[in-house]
């Protein structure tokens, strides 16, 4: 099949709208493309291809007449609409981690092991790997055979925009008041975010840890996590320690294994969210790596940094490359 009927469930959210912005580009031929949410989003025009499309409401949604249905939602919704979805004949790729530790569904993370993308036909659904864990493992591929990691530790420092627009809206609204000499409000967030680092609730250590498993297929690797939301309005920065039973070097790689995991590494700068952002926003989209080198306290030890746009990249290019993998390879 040439062209296809897409659909995207959460077209007005922050992924939702960078995943129709870049399916406009894409290399995919779409035929038909909906976007679908609820009452409060139905109604709402979105600009593709030089055309206004207006968001459906996902009660009156013939679910058949798709090949391809993106979820980029709460899993709330996801839990009640996906699998109605997927059994009336179309693909669902899913983005909100609801299927993730399901082992008769796929967790793809594309140019790792989208081999698996063939078991969609499992039950029509493919859950695409978190942002945390679909970052990590493209450095780590990019550095070392996954299979032959001994143990690994990721640091996240997590922006407001990985809790959405309410996030974003609540870290903008107490830096101004702080800026002009008022009191931070917090509603959304527990405690003032401006201008201060918090404990990260969103981050759960054991659907970060298990998903590396299956994607690694090492189930008995040793994983430690740490995560705190910083002041910062979008970006995901990682700091990565790991050992392998394989001998590594950090003097010598080769420049497209980087360019086929989507990194570039940064020999001699580093990266910031403020860079990255930057760097997505001129359409230079790839994972920043840098610092990579081996820990003063323990040679057998390599850490590195890498900073991405969780919107744009780890959200809706991720998505896309996978399913542009998916139609192109992997259905008829």
């Amino acid at each position: 099949m040439s062209s296809w009927n897409i659909a995207v469930v959460g077209a007005n959210g922050q992924v939702g709208s960078a995943l129709i912005e870049l399916l406009e580009h894409s290399s995919l031929t779409i035929d038909h493309l909906d976007l679908i949410g609820s009452d409060n989003s139905e109604g709402d025009i979105v600009r593709f291809a030089g055309k206004n499309l207006t968001i459906k409401n996902i009660d009156r949604v013939d679910w058949s007449s798709y090949h391809l249905v993106f979820f980029v939602v709460n899993q709330d919704i996801t839990n009640k609409y996906a699998r109605l979805a997927a059994e009336s004949g179309c693909i669902i790729l899913d983005a909100t981690g609801t299927f993730a530790l399901d082992d008769t569904i796929p967790l793809i993370l594309p140019k790792v092991n989208e081999s698996l993308l063939a078991e969609y036909r499992n039950e029509n659904i493919i859950s695409v790997a978190n942002p945390i864990v679909s970052q990590a493992l493209r450095c780590l591929a990019s550095l070392t055979d996954l299979e032959k990691l001994d143990r690994l530790h990721i640091t996240n420092l997590i922006s407001a925009s990985c809790y959405g627009k309410k996030g974003v809206n609540e870290l903008a609204g107490q830096s101004a008041r702080l800026l002009n000499g008022l009191p931070a409000e917090n509603s959304f967030f527990t405690k003032q975010l401006a201008f201060n680092v918090l404990t990260d609730s969103l981050v759960d250590d054991e659907v970060i840890v298990e998903q590396i498993r299956r994607i690694t297929g090492n189930y008995q690797l040793s994983i430690t996590l740490d995560s705190m939301l910083v002041p910062v309005f979008y970006g995901l920065t990682q700091s990565v320690s790991f050992t392998s039973v394989a001998p590594q070097s950090t003097e010598q790689y080769d420049e497209l294994v980087f360019e086929k995991y989507g990194i570039k590494l940064l020999a001699a700068d580093y990266p910031t969210p403020v860079t990255v952002i930057n760097n997505e926003q001129n359409k230079n989209q790839s994972i920043m790596l840098a610092n990579v080198h081996h820990s003063y306290g323990s040679q057998e030890q390599i850490q590195f940094m890498s900073v991405s746009d969780n919107i744009r990249y780890l959200g809706a290019k991720i998505l896309l490359e996978t399913a542009e993998s998916l139609l192109t390879n992997y259905v008829d």
